[in-house]
């Protein structure tokens, strides 16, 4: 599966198309990290960059927005996974509200999620 998406993606690079990940990680919960880095190593032998945004647990809900808000607006970044779970001072639905759609991607197994990255940067070059 790997394989295949990385012949895609160098296909994409022929064509100057960067698939990009952001991820957003609040804290250090270990499961989160393993999962991260598991996606992390998987992404990068497909050959599509992941940006990494580490933020401490206690970031507030303003924080949090203003982040998202830049995320959004980066027009090099082809997805954007929030890493869950959020601590409790931050709404998970409001959170997720704010994260622009053509960009949200939801958890799943890393194949298929490093797939959806690669579907939304060839439909962002479009």
């Amino acid at each position: 599966m790997i394989s295949d998406l990385k012949n895609r993606v160098d296909a994409l690079y022929l064509e100057y198309v960067f698939p990009v990940l952001a991820t957003l990680r609040l804290g250090e919960d270990p499961a989160t990290v393993a999962y991260e880095a598991e996606l992390f190593e998987a992404a990068k032998a497909a050959g599509i960059k992941v940006r990494r945004y580490i933020m401490p647990e206690d970031l507030s809900m303003e924080d949090m927005t203003e982040l998202i808000r830049g995320i959004n607006q980066d027009a090099l970044l082809s997805a954007f996974l929030l890493l869950e779970p959020l601590p409790a001072q931050l709404d998970t639905a409001a959170v997720k509200a704010l994260i622009d759609p053509k960009k949200a991607l939801e958890p799943a197994p890393i194949p298929e999620l490093l797939t959806r990255v690669v579907d939304a940067a060839q439909r962002s070059a479009k």
